[in-house]
Order: C-alpha cells, then structure tokens, then sequence
C-alpha cells in the first residue's frame, strides 16, 4: 500500500507536467500521511536538508560558473575556428567541427545544456549559412551536446559520485576515452552523412598565420580541464577544490588574457549558474525521503531478487538493465533519472560484472541518449529555439546519432578497459 501511494501519486503528478522535484516531495509526503511509515512530517524536512547537505556538491554551482564565465570570455568561437582549421576541408566538414567542438566545450561547461545551447548559437547559423540543411546542423548539435556530461567536468558524474560513494575523481577521469571514443563515432557519423547528402566542403586552405594565431587563441581554453584533471590526479585538490580552481582560472583567462569578459557580466554568468544549481539541489534534496521510502520498502532489494529469479546470464541482465535506463530517460531528465534509478540499478549491475567507473559512465551515456531523443529531449527544445524549426525536422537526421549512440554502449560494456584504463594508470 505504501508503495503504491508513492509510486503512484508520483506518476500521476508526472503526466499531469507537475516538475519533477515537486513530483517527488508531494508523493513523499503524500505516502508519510497516507502511508503505514508511522513516521512525522518533521522527518521529511530533516531528510530534505541532508539531501542537500554533502560538500562534493558544491563542485556543481562552481564548474557551472566556470564554464559562464569561460563562454563569457569568447571562448567557443576560438575552440571553433581551430577545429575548423583541422576539419574544415572534409566533407561535410563543419558537422565534424561541431562535434569537436562541442567535446571541448563540453569539457569545460560540464553540462549538456550549456553545451548544446553555447556550440548551437554559433554553430547553427555558421552552417546554414555555408549550405548544410537547417535541421541537420541542429541534429549534430543536439547529439554531440550529450559530451558535455561525459567530461572532466560533467555535473552529472559528480551526481552520481555523490548518489553511489564512487570517486568523483576516478570518474571524471575514466570519462575521459569513452568521451573521446563518443566523440570520434559522432565525427565518423557526421561524415557519413555528409557524404550520403553531398555536402559542402571548404576548399579555401587556412595559411599558417592564421592556424597559429587560432591554437594560441584557443590554448588557455584547452589548459582548463588539464588544470582540473591535473590537480585531482597530483593529489593537489578534490573535485571539490578543483572547481574552486577553474573558476579562478576562468576569470583570470576572460579578464587578461581574452579581454573579452566585462566585469558587468559577473553577475549574469553568476545568477545563470545558480538558476542551473537551484534546480539540481532542489531534486538532489527533495529526492532524499522519496529515496529512503523506496528503500525501507525494499524496492532495490526486491527489483534485484526479481532480475535475479529470471535466472538470465549476466549479458541479459546488463541489457535489462540499459533498457530499463533507456526508457526512462525517454521522459525523465538525468538528474532525477539518475536520482530514481542508481540506488536499484546500480547493484544489479555490479552484480552482472560491470566495474564502478565502467557502471558510471554507462549509465549516464544511456540515460544521456534521452537528451536528444523526443519528446522530452532536452536538447531538441534548445536547438529547435536556435534553428526556429520544429522537432521532427530534427528528429529525422538525428537518427544515424541515436544508432551511433547504441553502438558506442555496446562498446563500452564489452570493453570495461576503455573506463578502467586511465584511472587505473593514474591510481585514482
């Protein structure tokens, strides 16, 4: 009966567009009262505060200012002509751009969102411009925006850390090949299809002038996450520490060494990262009671006794596990999905033979597919605003990334290598 109050007062609240964390702290409240808890409404405002109440996330609030102020600092439109510089003469060669660029941005933001929304102002126009359909530019971006949370700075890892006890730093550390890997399949897709299409090319080599103005340029941009990953593997600084660090660095690039970022605009890169954190810790903290009542309940417990009695192989499982994950992130956003999911997922796939880092990365590339598929896809909404074109335009070319993406997880779970590799060699 408990049960069935939360879970149910909690989907009906979903479908009805009540936002996702006000969808968990009225279920949970709902099942206190309802509910055979026996438990005061004293305990939900207890449980609400320690949900909050965990020092690694205040990385969050401080790699999101990071990354304003870095996008403040005309950072992305240098990351963009050096990448052109290097794939601008392929086929189709500005797709290959936008993802390249899309993975150093995504490095240095650590969120889709910005991500898709920085590359995707610049980006977008630039390609309609030079030929390429509307729809397909947007479609690149909107994939390659899902690398913003498989970097050095991903706010997403840092959840997950948080929700499983695994180390942040580990984790943004083993992000690192599947990243790239997920990035050089994206390149690969984009050529494909420009071939296929016969898209353009740029046939006007760069001279050498402008190929070393454009590294210098963008070489302070590229020194951010080597700055963060460094002092977290030197032993120098948590994840935590490190953010502190990027922020400072962020500033001091902007201010002297772009001279792109008017101090006025502290306040508007400072009031959009708070905007961003407000809406993770509301759900990192209103999803803490509606978590501890799923486990008293033994929801984790008997999700995994039950994939156990099904008495399937260890593949099986992993891929129950994923299409789970992926049907979810169809209509959750990955931070409550991943809020929801890990404490019962996570086990199971221990259990199967996933590695920690290996688990980590999975789950949010899988639940990150979400980001560009519809009809919640967070991403498609950003770039349809950007691109002033309809989500199913979109969704047409978005298809050969949703097939890339699938395969890219396959990878990764057939070659817990490609995830224990770096940390591993680094002894994190």
């Amino acid at each position: 009966m408990t049960i069935a109050i939360l879970i149910g007062s909690f989907s009906f609240l979903l479908l009805i567009g009540v936002p996702i964390a006000w969808c968990m702290g009225i279920a949970s409240l709902l099942t206190i009262y309802f509910g055979n808890l026996g438990l005061p409404f004293a305990w939900f405002a207890q449980q609400t505060i320690r949900g909050a109440d965990a020092i690694t996330l205040a990385a969050i609030p401080l790699f999101l200012f990071a990354g304003e102020l870095m996008n403040r600092g005309g950072l992305t439109a240098r990351i963009m002509r050096m990448a052109e510089h290097v794939f601008g003469r392929i086929r189709g060669g500005l797709g290959l751009v936008n993802v390249a660029t899309a993975l150093v941005y995504g490095g240095i933001s650590g969120s889709a969102t910005a991500d898709t929304g920085a590359v995707g102002a610049i980006m977008i126009p630039a390609m309609a411009e030079r030929g390429y359909p509307k729809a397909f530019a947007a479609a690149v971006t909107a994939a390659s925006g899902t690398l913003g949370i498989i970097g050095p700075q991903s706010v997403i890892l840092i959840l997950y850390g948080v929700l499983t006890g695994t180390s942040i730093g580990g984790l943004l550390v083993a992000a690192l090949v599947p990243g790239a890997f997920i990035a050089a399949t994206f390149m690969v897709t984009s050529y494909i299809v420009a071939r296929r299409n016969n898209f353009p090319r740029n046939d006007t080599p760069s001279s050498w002038g402008e190929i070393g103005r454009d590294a210098i340029g963008a070489l302070p941009a590229l020194l951010m996450p080597v700055l963060v990953l460094g002092s977290i593997i030197g032993g120098i600084a948590t994840a935590t520490e490190a953010s502190a660090l990027a922020v400072v660095y962020s500033f001091l690039v902007g201010i002297l060494v772009y001279r792109e970022l008017p101090i006025r605009s502290l306040y508007s890169a400072a009031a959009a990262a708070v905007a961003t954190t407000g809406v993770i810790m509301m759900i990192m903290a209103l999803a803490t009671p509606f978590g501890w009542i799923l486990t008293v309940e033994q929801v984790p417990a008997n999700a995994a006794a039950w994939i156990t009695g099904l008495h399937t192989s260890p593949l099986i499982t992993i891929i129950l596990v994923l299409a789970l994950l992926k049907v979810v992130g169809f209509w959750l956003d990955l931070g409550p999905a991943l809020i929801i999911l890990a404490p019962i997922l996570v086990p199971i796939a221990l259990a199967a033979g996933l590695t920690p880092y290996q688990t980590g990365i999975v789950f949010t590339m899988t639940l990150g597919i979400g980001l560009f598929t519809p009809p919640i896809g967070t991403n498609i909404f950003v770039v349809c605003k950007v691109a002033k074109i309809d989500m199913w335009s979109v969704s047409v070319w978005l298809v050969p990334y949703w097939i890339a993406s699938i395969v890219c997880v396959a990878v990764l779970v057939a070659f817990p290598s490609l995830t224990e590799w770096l940390p591993r060699l680094f002894g994190v």
